[in-house]
């Protein structure tokens, strides 16, 4: 990539790996153009919870991090000190848009266009064609590069073959987490949330404040020791019946007079916007709810880079990661890879990429192989420090586990201390 060459980077999202990049890319390359389109009218992805017109948004009213700002932070960028330990998404947005108006929103190699969703992406010739509308029309823009940042939080997942659950999901007795606000739709009801990851954990405990029964559902019950009285560990679902509102369970056991269920269970990939060819090589045929999604991702290089073309790249793909500094490690990658700089295996194979949740622990020894991948470049064309996990953040990854154990019970005895009250969920007072 030469001084008198100019390029264009499309990056599509402006949520933490968007901006991510941006940020980069713009202190990286010079002679880089960097157009950002945002669907949302502000910055932020799922992270921009408005106070009006929450209904079609990922997030809900009383949620905080699971991961301390300490290790959420991006390289040289550390949240205020009256940020709690654990953020609220009201503070994460805020250190988004604070990040965004630091080192993106004011270089002018750099274009936003909000409120523009991107309707089709292709390779023509030798450049990628990105349509685009918003209030003034439909418009088609060139580019040499392309990073994908459109998250993976827009398609829920459901458990395959319960019986009868689509009438449930018709008259709205069952929902996605997706679609969960607060708890004060389940006053004096009988719930069961669907799933124990974070959200199902978090959801289900905020529910114990009002409703009259609280159900968790899960696959491994003899790994699961719950955390609240209120919360009746149960298996799996085998079927539910929509007239009579029971549920029966993989042990037989049928559970009357459920009101609501709530489906903590993650999220299909989709890029609905991405020519289909190229979308069937990034989503495989296998284990596909539609044609648009599925649950792992193919063909990506370090979970990044396509590498059928280089010059196509998708960002914070991995869950079960710590996302603000990864994003700024792989975006520091990319920079190498576009620039021909670092080549990669560029071997098609279905099965290269493997699953994008990482085990507990994995994760580290991923930000490890890409910090090794960067220092071994003999001469880099970036000059940007992405976040290194020395001995210390390690550590403090390491105990994040038994951490949030621990601030998980103290949310569980406060939501124990609501319910006593008769008070609906809400967040305790901040702690630092």
């Amino acid at each position: 990539m030469t001084v008198n060459n100019k390029k264009r980077l499309a990056i599509i999202g402006g949520g933490p790996g968007g901006l991510a990049a941006a940020r980069v890319f713009s202190q990286s390359l010079s002679n880089l153009e960097i157009v950002i389109f945002v669907k949302d009218y502000k910055i932020g992805g799922v992270w921009h919870y408005p106070e009006q017109g929450r209904d079609e948004r990922v997030m809900y009213d009383h949620l905080e991090t699971n991961i301390s700002k300490e290790l959420m932070q991006f390289s040289g960028f550390p949240f205020d000190a009256n940020v709690p330990l654990y953020p609220s998404r009201k503070n994460i947005w805020e250190y988004l848009e604070k990040y965004y108006k630091t080192f993106v929103s004011n270089i002018d190699s750099i274009t936003t266009r909000f409120s523009t969703e991107v309707t089709y992406l292709e390779k023509k010739n030798s450049l990628w064609e990105i349509t685009s509308k918003n209030e003034h029309g439909t418009t088609k823009s060139n580019f040499d590069f392309v990073i994908v940042a459109s998250g993976h939080y827009s398609v829920p997942r459901f458990p395959a073959n319960t019986t009868g659950i689509d009438q449930w999901l018709e008259n709205k007795s069952a929902i996605h987490s997706k679609d969960f606000k607060n708890c004060e739709f389940a006053r004096e009801k009988v719930v069961i949330v669907v799933g124990n990851g974070s959200s199902g954990q978090d959801i289900a405990n905020q529910l114990t404040t009002v409703s009259k029964k609280v159900y968790n559902s899960i696959r491994e019950l003899a790994e699961y020791q719950p955390k609240s009285k209120l919360i009746e560990i149960i298996p799996t679902i085998s079927s539910v019946d929509p007239k009579n509102h029971s549920v029966t369970l993989s042990d037989e056991r049928v559970l009357q007079n459920v009101d609501y269920i709530v489906f903590a269970t993650g999220y299909y990939y989709s890029f609905p916007f991405i020519d289909p060819s190229i979308r069937l090589d990034v989503l495989g045929e296998g284990l596909t709810n539609d044609k648009n999604s599925a649950i792992n991702l193919h063909n990506l290089w370090q979970h990044m880079i396509y590498v059928k073309d280089p010059t196509l790249s998708f960002i914070l793909t991995p869950q079960l990661v710590i996302p603000f500094p990864l994003s700024e490690l792989q975006a520091a990658i990319m920079v190498e890879v576009f620039s021909k700089n670092l080549p990669i295996t560029t071997k098609f194979d279905s099965s290269i990429c493997g699953s994008h949740n990482f085990p507990k622990g994995k994760d580290l020894e991923h930000y490890a192989a890409l910090q090794h991948i960067l220092d071994s470049i003999p001469h880099r064309i970036g000059n940007f420090d992405p976040v290194k996990w020395d001995a210390r953040l390690t550590q403090l990854r390491n105990a994040s586990y038994a951490d949030k154990q621990e601030r998980n019970l103290l949310l569980t005895d406060h939501a124990q201390a609501l319910k006593n009250k008769k008070v609906p969920y809400f967040l305790p007072a901040p702690h630092t």
